[in-house]
C-alpha cells in the first residue's frame, strides 16, 4: 500500500486531498498543528473505510516535525507522497495591526514577515527533510509544494503582501535548489499554483471547487516524470511562469 502524508490537512484543501488520496488506495497521514484536529479529521474518514492516521505537525516547528516523522515510522517504512499543503496567509489574521505589518511597508515588521516565511518557506523543506529516510525508501517519491500564483515575480501588478507572496516566491526557490539536491535520491519536487479555489483564503467566488482543485493537482502528480522535478507548474501541468 502506498503511503501519502500531507500538512495544514484538517480543513479545506488539505483535507480534501486525504480524501482522494485515500479514496485512490493511499494509507493517508492527516496532519494538523494539534493532535486533537488531526484525529478528529482522521476519525472521519477511517468510517468511510479510508485508512487514515491524525498526526500532529507544526510546520514552523522543527521539534513538532521530527515527532511527526518518528510517529509516522512506527507506522510505515516508506512514504510514497508528501503535500506540503499547510501555510498562513496574513490577510487572515483578525489582528489588523498584525495583518498591516506583512502587507504595508509603512508597518512592515520584519518578525511577522519571518514568521510567514518559517511557516510558508522553510517549513516545506523540513517537512522533506525529517521524513527523507521515508521517501528514500519509496520506489516513486514524489514532493508537492503548494505554492501560488501569487508568488510569480513576473505576474506581481500589485504592491505590498510582503509576507504571503514573499515567502510563496521564496518557496520557488528553495524547492528548486532542494529538488536539484534530491535527484540523486529519485526524488521528484514541484511547486503547483492550485488556482484560484474556493477555500477560506479563495473565497466564495474563485474557479474552483476545492473538490475540483484537489482532482486537477493529482491528475497533475500521477504524470510526474523525473525531468519535472524543481519545476514551478501550473494546476494543469503547464509551465507557470516564475
Amino acid at each position: 500500500m502506498k503511503a501519502a502524508l500531507v500538512t495544514g490537512a484538517s480543513k479545506g484543501m488539505g483535507l480534501e486531498w486525504c480524501r482522494q488520496l485515500g479514496q485512490s488506495g493511499y494509507r493517508v497521514f492527516l496532519s494538523a498543528r494539534s493532535q486533537e484536529k488531526a484525529e478528529s479529521a482522521a476519525s472521519l474518514f477511517r468510517k468511510e473505510g479510508i485508512d487514515c492516521i491524525g498526526i500532529a505537525l507544526d510546520s514552523g516547528n522543527e521539534e513538532s516535525i521530527l515527532l511527526a516523522a518518528e510517529s509516522i515510522q512506527e507506522h510505515c517504512m516508506a512514504l510514497d507522497l508528501i503535500v506540503n499543503n499547510a501555510g498562513i496567509n496574513p490577510k487572515d489574521y483578525p489582528d489588523k495591526q498584525k495583518m498591516a505589518s506583512c502587507f504595508k511597508l509603512e508597518a512592515l515588521n520584519a518578525d511577522a514577515v519571518l514568521e510567514v516565511m518559517k511557516v510558508n518557506s522553510l517549513g516545506p523543506l523540513l517537512v522533506v527533510k525529517h521524513m527523507l529516510p521515508l521517501l528514500k525508501n519509496s520506489s516513486q517519491p514524489k514532493v508537492v509544494q503548494i505554492s501560488s500564483w501569487l508568488g510569480s515575480v513576473s505576474q506581481v501588478q500589485f504592491g505590498g503582501h510582503y509576507g504571503y507572496a514573499g515567502s510563496k516566491n521564496l518557496l520557488n526557490m528553495l524547492n528548486k535548489l532542494m529538488a536539484n539536491e534530491l535527484k540523486q535520491d529519485g526524488i521528484i519536487s514541484v511547486c503547483v499554483n492550485p488556482g484560484w479555489v474556493q477555500t477560506d483564503m479563495g473565497g466564495s467566488k474563485a474557479n474552483y471547487t476545492i473538490q475540483e482543485a484537489v482532482s486537477n493537482m493529482l491528475s497533475l502528480v500521477w504524470a510526474l516524470k523525473p525531468e519535472d522535478s524543481g519545476k514551478f507548474l501550473n494546476y494543469d501541468g503547464e509551465i507557470h511562469p516564475w
